[in-house]
């Protein structure tokens, strides 16, 4: 993903936004994950707006539409409001507006939509949306219907071919597929770049620290699709720093399984971090979580753990700083 270079403005809200009379060039989508299939269609509006001499504007929606039409068949989230709008900053995009996904919306019909929202408010020259895109009431606003809606009133359609991996198409519900199965490579193929959690550290129960392996107890966001639970290699980024560890997402059964934890071990960090917002990114999986008979070995394991995190991440490293060798690895960068 490119960086952003300006600022942009995050309006929620349609009563909010103030555009003006400036036309634009609108990328339309729930767009979770901001996987690569996303970043595709962002990019092309935003390259399509310099072009032109348009506005490019980023129009998504939440909460997930599923959870208001069908809550029973609500997906879980690969990235809560605040991580996505932050992938969607990074694609240099000049605004990013949110509306309410409500019943009322809900209920609106395609074409009421496309005239109220993308051609009266916007002001929209040209949509981007992906090729399976549907919207407005019941889903009956298609790519095809928007194209056709749009030679009547005055914008033009891209309907964004499928961005595929080995032949196969990338999608947000595929990438929470292949998080729960703990196929992190692949999932982060999909993305463009490493799994990540974000959340704020909160107290725990110390233990790591009496093993000799203080952690981090990161709080999880509820409905959050996480990956497999188990041993992982991380970075974990804090104050826009990015720290090498080790980190155990699940429910810490040595110790009586509760509720889900993410307890992250930062190599060469003392400073307290209660409080603090990090964000942790799933480099590589270890070993799936296990119960052990004592504490002595856990902490065994956990050493074991730790040269293997620090040896695949000082490999990682080493390879960033080869191109000709990283670009044939399938290793994502991150953005």
């Amino acid at each position: 993903m490119r960086e952003c270079t300006g600022k942009v403005d995050v309006v929620r809200g349609l009563e909010n936004w103030t555009g003006g009379e400036v036309a634009s060039s609108v990328a339309l989508g729930f767009f979770d994950g901001v996987h690569r299939g996303h970043q595709e269609i962002i990019t092309t509006a935003v390259q399509y707006a310099r072009e032109h001499g348009l506005k490019s504007i980023v129009l998504t929606f939440e909460p997930h539409p599923l959870s208001v039409l069908q809550p029973a068949a609500a997906p879980l989230i690969l990235t809560p409001f605040q991580e996505k709008a932050r992938l969607i900053k990074r694609l240099a995009a000049d605004a990013l507006l949110v509306l309410d996904f409500t019943p009322s919306l809900a209920a609106l019909e395609a074409k009421d939509f496309v005239w109220e929202v993308l051609v009266r408010k916007l002001k929209a020259r040209y949509v981007t949306v992906g090729y399976n895109y549907t919207f407005g009431r019941g889903g009956r606003g298609t790519p095809e219907t928007l194209a056709a809606w749009g030679k009547e009133l005055g914008f033009e359609v891209n309907r964004v071919a499928p961005v595929c991996v080995n032949g196969e198409p990338i999608s947000s519900s595929r990438i929470r597929e292949l998080l729960a199965q703990g196929e992190l490579p692949k999932a982060a193929s999909f993305l463009g770049r490493f799994p990540a959690v974000a959340g704020r550290v909160v107290p725990g129960a110390r233990r790591g620290h009496s093993l000799g392996f203080p952690t981090a107890n990161v709080e999880l966001s509820r409905g959050l699709a996480l990956p497999r639970f188990g041993v992982y290699a991380v970075h974990t980024w804090h104050r826009k720093r990015c720290y090498a560890g080790v980190a155990n997402i699940g429910r810490v059964p040595t110790f009586g399984a509760g509720e889900v934890r993410l307890e992250v071990h930062l190599f060469d960090f003392h400073d307290n971090l209660y409080g603090k917002r990090l964000r942790v990114e799933f480099v590589a999986f270890l070993r799936p979580e296990q119960a052990f008979g004592s504490a002595a070995e856990l902490k065994t394991q956990i050493e074991s753990d730790a040269r293997r995190a620090k040896e695949i991440l000082r490999r990682l490293q080493e390879m960033k700083s080869s191109p000709a060798l990283f670009t044939t690895t399938g290793v994502c960068d991150r953005i």
